[in-house]
């Protein structure tokens, strides 16, 4: 089992804490340079932050005990028995990724990289929300994916990173040079394939989002938006039926790939028909699940009927309501 012998600050966000682990002679004397070259801080007491308040957090032992993981869904599965999501790696596996890597928090608000900069790490989440987004010529900003427990990310394109990675929260990572990881995966095949397993079912998620922009109205884009985030339970209170969100509205625009003020108005409509009802700024009560399910599917309530309507076999709704209710 790895410890935590001593903590420094991650430069340059002054308040982001590093936790070195325990290991062999060569890769601790790498880590040293790379500590010195990053001009890290040392600072004796100084411990987890905890995302709520900032106070010391009792979670990071939790995370040494669990270690990294790749989740996705396996190759494996058929039609009558599908695979999950779930954890690909071994515990073998995950020992050996914790004892090359190093384990990194920080709070909400930071910059892990930024594209175009050199990648020399690839980031394992252990806790948080990771913000990936790129910039277009004009300036504008688009978040590609809001990356989550369980998701590998950092990995370069001819040596340089072409996306940005932001903390949504108060996030737990850890961190690997690209250079060990490829060596890991060159002695043990195995963790390779798990790599190519995990990349592949990016790709169809990045696949699933483009439809998701291609096809679908804003009101249904924030459906399929909420439902995602439904189904994580450290955001869902399941009891309460409350959903809390990370992100700020600007940063959901920009996902959804439309303004902020066309969000707004999708939120308020998602509100008047009754499916969702705003408890606070980022806190949302999910009152009808179903309902979601049928707006994301593109199948609208009737005004005072309270039966989802499919608009492309609908004769009873006019083409005016019909353009008002995909709004």
């Amino acid at each position: 089992m790895c410890h935590t012998y001593n903590c420094c600050t991650a430069f340059p966000e002054p308040r982001t804490y590093v936790f070195q682990m325990d290991r062999n002679p060569l890769t601790h004397s790498r880590d040293r340079l790379e500590t010195k070259r990053s001009d890290f801080e040392l600072r004796s007491g100084a411990g987890p932050i905890d995302g709520q308040n900032g106070n010391v957090s009792e979670g990071t032992e939790n995370f040494l005990l669990r270690g990294p993981e790749i989740r996705a869904r396996s190759f494996n599965g058929t039609l009558e028995k599908p695979s999950t999501v779930e954890n690909l790696l071994t515990r073998e596996q995950q020992d050996r990724i914790q004892r090359n890597a190093t384990l990194l928090k920080f709070r909400r608000g930071n910059v892990i990289f930024s594209e175009a900069e050199d990648a020399h790490f690839v980031y394992f989440i252990m806790d948080g929300v990771i913000r990936i987004s790129r910039s277009g010529e004009n300036g504008r900003r688009q978040i590609l994916s809001f990356n989550l427990p369980g998701d590998i990310f950092g990995i370069p394109d001819g040596g340089r990173y072409v996306n940005s990675a932001e903390t949504v929260c108060p996030s737990c990572l850890y961190r690997m040079t690209w250079q060990r990881m490829q060596q890991i995966m060159a002695d043990e095949p195995q963790l390779e394939l798990h790599m190519l397993n995990k990349l592949a079912y990016d790709l169809r998620q990045a696949q699933a989002r483009i439809m998701t922009l291609g096809v679908q109205t804003t009101t249904q884009r924030l459906a399929s938006f909420l439902l995602e985030f439904v189904s994580i339970p450290n955001w869902f209170d399941e009891e309460r039926q409350h959903l809390r969100l990370p992100m700020n509205r600007f940063d959901v625009a920009d996902y959804l790939g439309t303004a902020p003020e066309s969000t707004a108005r999708a939120f308020a409509k998602l509100e008047s028909e009754g499916l969702i009802q705003r408890v606070s700024s980022r806190t949302l009560e999910i009152l009808d699940h179903q309902g979601l399910e049928d707006r994301r599917r593109g199948r609208f309530k009737q005004p005072g009927s309270g039966v989802p309507v499919d608009p492309k076999a609908s004769l009873f709704v006019s083409t005016e309501q019909l353009d008002e209710l995909g709004k």
